[in-house]
């Protein structure tokens, strides 16, 4: 397997936007534009792996986390209720971290976490996980990662939100 850079104006942003939908099962047009314009905030970085065919089985991609940007401001709001906004301050925020469903529990992901992660100069990490996603959490705890704040509601569904300290 291979893991290749995930770049601004990549024709592997429009297949990571593929695998991402066909991985969670959505339907979604907006997705690989959003990908687009995520790879054009400060400090982006991705990653995907790809098979010995050149498909993609996992994908790995976060930013530098800022005021006035959407999802910083929604976890601000939340982490400040329990003292810890403080965990934004100089902070990457994972937005995605997705392996193929047949590959899970195979080190896809803590792999692409963790190389992710070594080209970050952030002195915290943040990100968000459903709270019914127990792969996911067991995932993000045996890395290291640690529970901020559970029962955080976005969008009407139940998430929690992890961070790490990488300095």
């Amino acid at each position: 397997m291979t893991i290749k850079n995930l770049t601004i104006g990549s024709p592997l942003i429009v297949s990571a936007a593929a695998f991402y939908q066909d991985a969670w099962q959505v339907e979604d047009t907006t997705i690989a534009s959003r990908f687009e314009r995520h790879s054009t905030y400060p400090g982006y970085c991705g990653l995907v792996q790809l098979d010995e065919k050149g498909n993609i089985v996992g994908l790995v991609y976060g930013y530098i986390s800022k005021q006035g940007q959407y999802y910083h401001d929604l976890l601000h709001s939340a982490l400040q209720e329990n003292g810890k906004s403080a965990w934004l301050e100089d902070c990457f925020e994972l937005v995605e971290l997705v392996v193929s469903p047949t590959l899970r529990g195979q080190g896809i992901g803590t792999s692409l976490l963790m190389q992710l992660l070594t080209d970050v100069s952030n002195s915290t990490a943040v990100l968000t996980t459903r709270e019914k996603n127990t792969g996911a959490i067991r995932l993000y705890e045996r890395n290291g990662w640690e529970l901020l704040k559970d029962a955080f509601y976005p969008n009407g569904k139940a998430y929690r939100i992890y961070g790490k300290k990488l300095l």
